[in-house]
């Protein structure tokens, strides 16, 4: 009997339908639109995003710059706003916020700070377009309170 006509075997040949596909551009979550994800907020310790920390704050402060960084791209608000929005090691941070993290079983390199106004910034981290908040900080600065300090003048 011919391999070709024997039951199990493998045909080869042809094109896949649609081609070979690469595995994409990593450069195209610059140009997405930025989403939100809630549910890693850390409701505990000294930056917790919760209702308690946040009544006011959030309806005047947070929801209205989440809102207006909607209408910009991962690249507006990282590239070109990078002295206000950018990445931090998470050996820079705050000894309590490493902690945290390792507590939060959250194995990163980094995190990425966003400035929401004056001192106050929300840290959290990417997976693909979508930002997992985990912290509100509203007093960055040059202190030891801060998620990760900063000796800069109005930063």
């Amino acid at each position: 009997m011919a391999a070709s006509k024997r039951k199990g075997d493998i045909k080869q040949g042809g094109n896949p339908v649609g081609g070979i596909r690469a595995g994409g551009d990593p450069d195209s979550i610059m140009s997405c639109h930025p989403s939100w994800n809630f549910s890693m907020c850390d409701s505990d310790g000294a930056w917790a995003f919760c209702q308690k920390r946040l009544s006011d704050t959030f309806w005047t402060t947070v929801f209205p710059k989440l809102k207006d960084f909607e209408s910009m791209t991962w690249s507006e608000i990282i590239v070109k706003a990078n002295k206000q929005n950018h990445s931090i090691d998470v050996d820079s941070l705050n000894k309590v916020a490493q902690d945290k993290l390792a507590k939060l079983h959250i194995e990163a390199e980094s995190l990425l700070s966003l400035r929401l106004r004056g001192t106050i910034r929300l840290y959290g981290f990417m997976v693909g377009p979508v930002y997992s908040i985990l912290w509100y900080d509203d007093d960055h600065g040059d202190n030891n309170t801060c998620v990760c300090r900063s000796s800069l003048k109005h930063t």
